[in-house]
């Protein structure tokens, strides 16, 4: 079983946090979106490449495709479950 750590998106340093961790090293602030497990995260950082490559990505827009994501995902495990 895949463990589920909390996901965390900085805006202005355009970085991501994927942890189980609080507390995070200088002064960078991140917004916590979410919870993911390794292969969903995995996935969220292939889809943002692909969609992005080197532009910005802002809040909103990042919410919607983890957003998007989770429900993909909860659709598979519940196909799964049946």
């Amino acid at each position: 079983m895949w463990i589920s750590k909390r996901v965390y998106w900085n805006e202005d340093d355009q970085r991501i946090r994927w942890t189980q961790n609080h507390t995070y090293d200088g002064n960078i602030s991140f917004v916590f979106v979410g919870n993911m497990t390794e292969p969903e995260f995995d996935l969220l950082l292939e889809v943002l490449f692909e969609l992005y490559d080197d532009d910005k990505i802002s809040l909103e827009d990042f919410l919607i495709i983890f957003n998007e994501i989770r429900i993909f995902c909860d659709r598979i495990k519940g196909y799964l479950e049946e």
